[in-house]
């Protein structure tokens, strides 16, 4: 069924009264185009004012953080013993260090000489007519460090800033300094952080008799200059308090600027006063912009009101036009496309809902969406159409179970608010599409996970159980064996005793192979947390435990500095390399002593590490057979072992989620190279 729809305020209206309301719009917008230039002019200037006042009042706090570094690193060095020179001096450089851009520090006495530096050459210089020498001797009461303005200091003359905190003897005295050198980058990045790139924007840290520390952008230009006679910084002094705002024109520059001034006011530390500005034309870049976009819409308005109302009639046409198309899009698509009203009941469906659930069109209309819904997932639909009327996506999707003609039936729908001209939201509009097969699908594949997933977990307990019980028969035949060697060796002849020896032997065999069975299944099930682990650990016990044929075969082991850390099981580590470099030793080459070497190297992912040897190699055809379980490529009178070693390899490795192969030839050694991915900790 079709509703019909509702007549916009646009289609009621006549011709005359759309020029009225037109005309009638044109001279309200211009008489409110001269009060919202002055609103929006004070309104830039005010917010300008604000935003300013908080960068400046973050920079001072930054500013002052800075500064308590130092004045911390001056008490430790003023606290320090100076009865040794040379440890004092190197407990100065070792201060120093936590602040990179120091480039010296030093002890003045009270004379001006300066007795000790972590530069030893200026050691016995005079610096008693330096600023940042009686700056700190006269230092006021309250006060214990002093800034100097920058000073050309060293061989280079590149200007730093000299930070100083008096010393006082026994008798409460004056006794010295301690000084700093800071290099301007040290407040450098800070003010740059404030002006964000705009040209002819800035930051100053000044002194409070106004020479200028530091600024930013052009500190080569202005640094060292003093504007106490002008501009922010004298307006700020005359203005007093901790905090001003100006309209000025700028001493550095001579631009008209919008500049926040603060003072510090911390009384260990020195009054200084940070600047922060913008240029007044860049202030009110978005106000004349504003401005002279208003007055240009005001008169293009004018005109396209105008228009827009003759055309008018055209657009309604075209929108009834283009609703006809959009119903008919609607009603011919095999999704299923329904619109209900805020109060649950149906507005409009297009003929494949109608017709999934045996009822005509105009049956449909009307009818609430819980007549359509099975019972148990009315809650859930409830909830996604309320989540769809929630800002600010309004939309939500839900997959519910219909009541169609043919059975329960599962359809993944998607809503979304519909909104009236005046922005009211007046329907959900949901699209549906069935997805029963897929849901069918996709709950059989999670009964097979949960089922491959009991599988996988009792197959590992069998493996673990069977090798655990498997030992106890094997012991208990070992020790019969032994029982009958001792009681009747005697009583055998050759071929018996070798019988004999045939069967311990092969328990022996049988008992290591289970044993290392019993290993290979607790690979990635019992093992340690994985933790951040270095290489050189893992690798330093793995050749502890690997001692004894290390020295029988007389072979070297090669492992280089600076091996990485890498995430992963500490014990499942070890056994890797462990197995590695035993097989490196045991299939050593007849004529020549093992030599085996360990390195590891970045790569996009994480890390490539290599066992190589000089062993007997192996050929290419076999290069994924040895990584099988129970795989051996030699005789056992040859080379002893049950071919689980390389399979044990290959387990682990990829519980780490890497991978293992392996690069030789016959006769010239082999290389084992596996990954380790970097991953989170777990």
């Amino acid at each position: 069924m079709r509703t019909a729809p509702r007549q916009s305020l646009l289609a009621g209206m006549q011709p005359l009264g759309m020029w009225s309301v037109s005309i009638g719009l044109v001279l309200v917008l211009v008489g409110l185009m001269g009060f919202q230039v002055q609103a929006s002019y004070r309104r830039t200037i005010e917010v300008a004012r604000a935003n300013l006042a908080d960068t400046a009042r973050v920079t001072e706090e930054q500013v002052r953080g800075s500064l308590r570094v130092v004045r911390l690193m001056l008490r430790a060095i003023a606290e320090a013993p100076r009865n040794d020179p040379n440890t004092l001096r190197r407990f100065m450089a070792t201060r120093a260090k936590v602040v990179p851009e120091i480039r010296q520090a030093f002890i003045v006495n009270a004379a001006g000489i300066v007795t000790i530096s972590t530069l030893p050459q200026i050691e016995g210089r005079d610096t008693s007519p330096r600023p940042f020498f009686t700056g700190a001797r006269d230092i006021p009461p309250g006060q214990d460090i002093y800034v100097s303005k920058p000073l050309p200091i060293g061989m280079d003359g590149n200007l730093v800033i000299m930070v100083s905190m008096p010393l006082s003897g026994a008798d409460g005295q004056f006794d010295g300094i301690v000084t700093v050198s800071l290099e301007l980058a040290y407040f450098q990045g800070l003010l740059r952080s404030v002006h964000r790139g705009e040209v002819g924007a800035g930051a100053l840290l000044v002194t409070p008799d106004g020479d200028i520390i530091d600024r930013d952008p052009e500190p080569e230009l202005y640094v060292g200059k003093n504007i106490a006679k002008g501009g922010a910084f004298a307006m700020h002094r005359e203005a007093g308090g901790k905090e001003n705002t100006f309209l000025h024109v700028t001493v550095t520059d001579g631009k008209e600027k919008l500049s926040a001034v603060r003072t510090l006011q911390e009384p260990a530390l020195p009054a200084l006063v940070v600047i922060v500005g913008r240029p007044l034309d860049g202030v009110l870049a978005p106000w004349r912009s504003e401005a002279l976009t208003i007055a240009g819409v005001i008169g293009l308005l004018a005109v396209a009101i105008f228009g827009l109302t003759a055309l008018a009639g055209r657009h309604l046409v075209a929108l009834k036009a283009s609703e006809e198309r959009y119903r008919g899009l609607i009603e011919t698509q095999n999704d299923l496309v329904v619109r209900f009203a805020l109060d649950e009941r149906l507005v409009f469906a297009n003929e494949a809902f109608a017709r999934a659930h045996g009822q005509a069109p105009v049956t449909v209309i009307g009818q609430s969406w819980r007549s359509f819904v099975h019972e148990s997932d009315h809650d859930a639909t409830a909830q996604a159409i309320n989540d769809v009327l929630q800002p600010p996506d309004f939309r939500a999707t839900v997959e519910s179970r219909m009541k169609t003609a043919g059975g329960l039936r599962w359809v993944s729908w998607e809503g979304a608010a519909i909104r009236d001209m005046s922005g009211h939201i007046i329907e959900v509009q949901a699209v549906g599409r069935d997805i029963t097969d897929w849901v069918e699908n996709r709950e059989r594949q999670s009964a097979l996970v949960r089922d491959l997933d009991k599988s996988n977990r009792e197959l590992e307990q069998f493996a673990y159980v069977a090798s655990h019980d498997l030992r106890e028969p094997l012991r208990m035949i070992t020790s019969y064996l032994g029982l009958i060697q001792r009681r009747y060796e005697a009583a055998l002849d050759e071929d018996g005793r070798q019988f004999l020896d045939f069967a311990r032997d092969g328990a022996a065999r049988m008992d290591r192979m289970v044993l290392d069975l019993l290993e290979f299944s607790r690979v990635g099930r019992v093992r340690d947390p994985l933790t951040r682990i270095d290489l050189a650990d893992v690798i330093a016990i793995a050749a502890k435990n690997l001692e004894l044929p290390i020295k029988e075969s007389g072979a070297t082991l090669a492992v280089p500095q600076g091996l990485p850390a890498v995430t992963g099981s500490g014990g499942e580590l070890v056994r890797l390399f462990q197995n590695l470099i035993a097989n490196a030793v045991k299939y050593r080459h007849p004529d020549r002593p093992p030599a085996v070497a360990v390195w590891a190297e970045r790569d996009a992912s994480g890390w490539v590490c290599t066992v190589a040897d000089n062993g007997i190699g192996i050929a290419p055809e076999y290069f994924d057979r040895i990584f099988d379980i129970f795989q051996r490529l030699h005789a056992r009178t040859e080379y002893e072992g049950t071919g689980i070693g390389l399979a044990l390899c290959r387990k682990i490795v990829e519980h780490h989620g890497g991978r293992i192969w392996v690069e030789s030839e016959p006769g010239q050694g082999s290389r084992f190279r596996f990954t380790l991915p970097d991953r989170d900790e777990a």
